[in-house]
């Protein structure tokens, strides 16, 4: 994988946008949309079934929350987007000039602004990058549930 590539695909902080359920441009959205076109008209069937498969009766819950996920409307912070928006680093990193933020002369520092469990997130990340290189973290953080 490229380092542009990977860059396309991972936040300054290290969290991987794009398999993130908000990210415009990742997976969960385009799948989402993908199963939205092969479920049109579905609320029809899913009324003359709910009678003996009670589990449509929620199938309205289901296409509510499937809208979300296809909605995607998060571009990243590499585009000056961010779901977190008492998060700096999406225009920290621009200012520093850095791809992350381990690169930065002031790592680490206080300027995201996260709760503990995001800094220490961030931290994390960003260590094991700078420890290990981006490509490996890259693949390891792609071996493992986003979630």
């Amino acid at each position: 994988m490229s380092y542009d590539k990977i860059k396309k695909e991972l936040a300054p902080c290290g969290i991987d946008c794009f398999r993130c359920v908000s990210y415009s441009k990742g997976n969960v959205a385009k799948l989402s949309r993908g199963l939205k076109e092969n479920l049109a008209n579905f609320e029809n069937m899913a009324k003359r079934i709910e009678d003996f498969m009670p589990l449509f009766k929620k199938y309205n819950d289901f296409i509510q929350i499937l809208e979300h996920f296809s909605s995607g409307e998060c571009k990243g912070c590499r585009e000056g987007y961010a779901l977190n928006n008492a998060c700096k680093v999406k225009d920290c990193h621009k200012e520093e000039k850095v791809d992350f933020c381990f690169r930065c002369d002031k790592y680490p520092c206080d300027k995201n602004n996260n709760n503990n469990g995001l800094y220490n997130k961030w931290k994390d990340n960003n260590d094991e990058m700078k420890q290990n290189g981006v490509q490996a973290f890259y693949k390891a953080v792609k071996s493992k549930p986003r979630y």
